[in-house]
């Protein structure tokens, strides 16, 4: 015989933790001790901890129809596709999230625990960002953040990185601007850095050591391992056989900035971190998007100053640009006179349509290729004093 309290560790265990989310919210409305196990912080871990409901990748688009009667709107989609992909299959996919009339939408990051950032804003004074879980349906807008800039610097680029202190158990972002300064000489940017704790609800400035460092490039995934964040950036190293590249780090815990070596590429390639399943890759190019003739070098680190060269990508594909990596050799490209997303799988050798034909129809926009698992982490809310612009269309729509 088993007591009630080992039946209530079957169900929860064997059960609930695997079951979408939007089931358990609806769970949550049975009993008290439902409602309090699916809200506990231990149960949440459980079920995203949970290996029956593995990551998925989902394709995240933003763009403008021209096609309505209406005229032109502004639109964003979120698609799930399939857990397993084959070549030579078009895949069926589901779309789980859509908004239309939306403002100046700029980027989406993560996930990190089912959770997203997303990013509006084009100008030097206006970007806002938010916390997002589609599976929740919450969103929390993030205080805005001042850089105090001499009226000469222009804004050059930007990067980010989300990641989780363990230690405070604290969701942090930490976000660089890099800015030229037009009315100097001087060959280098200015690099200013800001840290945002969701805890606190606020930012702090920090001091990077990278200002000699000629550009950071922005990762083809979320390179976020182990509570550190990783990004690649060129140096000025001018021999010929000197490793032009290096890679960034960041300690969500610590909140302390690193450095270490990176793979051997040439400084006139283009180059970009990912994640080839769990370990940091990087993917190279001195000659890239180019029709059926473009080449990629794959390297992967094998320990931190380490890394080999895994083998050489030769995509049979038109003109494209390389959108991530997919588990181990499975890569997506996106087709920059269509519109098309395909993935080019190196083992099958074989290039497929991931059927988003209609991708087309919205155009001046960009297609995000995301590795993510449904979670019921909860983004904390204003207790204090709620508003309107804490809600996801709000943010996608009017902000």
């Amino acid at each position: 015989m088993t007591s009630n309290t080992e039946r209530e560790e079957i169900i929860a265990d064997h059960i609930l933790t695997r079951l979408p989310v939007k089931s358990l919210l609806r769970y949550t409305r049975v009993c008290k001790s439902w409602r309090d196990l699916i809200k506990s912080s231990s149960f949440m871990r459980k079920h995203f901890d949970n290996e029956s409901s593995g990551t998925r990748k989902i394709i995240a688009k933003f763009g403008v129809d021209y096609s309505t009667q209406h005229g032109p709107t502004r639109q964003f989609h979120l698609y799930l596709l399939p857990d397993k992909i084959f070549a030579g299959c078009v895949p069926t996919h589901q779309r789980i999230y859509y908004c239309d009339g939306v403002s100046d939408f700029r980027d989406i990051h993560g996930p990190i625990d089912g959770m997203f950032l997303i990013e509006k804003g084009n100008f030097m004074d206006n970007v806002r960002f938010a916390w997002w879980n589609p599976a929740t349906k919450q969103c929390r807008l993030i205080p805005c953040v001042q850089f105090e800039l001499q009226e000469n610097f222009q804004d050059c680029c930007r990067n980010l990185g989300l990641g989780f202190d363990k230690t405070n158990q604290d969701y942090k972002i930490v976000w660089f601007r890099t800015f030229w300064d037009e009315m100097t000489t001087d060959l280098y940017p200015k690099i200013f850095a800001a840290l945002y704790s969701t805890k606190n609800d606020s930012w702090k400035y920090l001091e990077p050591n990278y200002s000699h460092e000629c550009q950071i490039s922005v990762s083809q995934n979320f390179t976020y391992q182990n509570g550190i964040y990783y990004w690649i950036a060129s140096s000025n190293a001018v021999c010929d056989n000197e490793n032009v590249y290096r890679v960034l780090t960041f300690d969500f815990a610590t909140e302390i900035f690193g450095k270490m070596a990176g793979p051997p590429i040439p400084g006139d390639c283009w180059a970009t971190l990912l994640l080839r399943g769990r370990s940091l890759a990087a993917m190279a190019s001195n000659e890239m998007a180019k029709p059926m003739i473009s080449q990629y070098d794959i390297w992967q680190r094998i320990r931190e100053n380490n890394w080999i060269k895994l083998y050489t990508l030769n995509p049979p594909i038109p003109w494209h640009w390389p959108n991530g990596m997919w588990e181990y050799d499975k890569y997506i490209f996106e087709l920059t006179e269509t519109y098309r997303l395909v993935f080019y799988d190196r083992t099958a050798k074989q290039a497929t349509n991931l059927g988003f034909d209609f991708f087309q129809q919205l155009k001046s926009g960009f297609a995000w290729p995301l590795d993510y698992k449904e979670s019921l982490f909860p983004i904390l809310l204003r207790t204090e004093n709620p508003t309107e612009q804490d809600n996801d269309e709000y943010f996608f729509r009017k902000f």
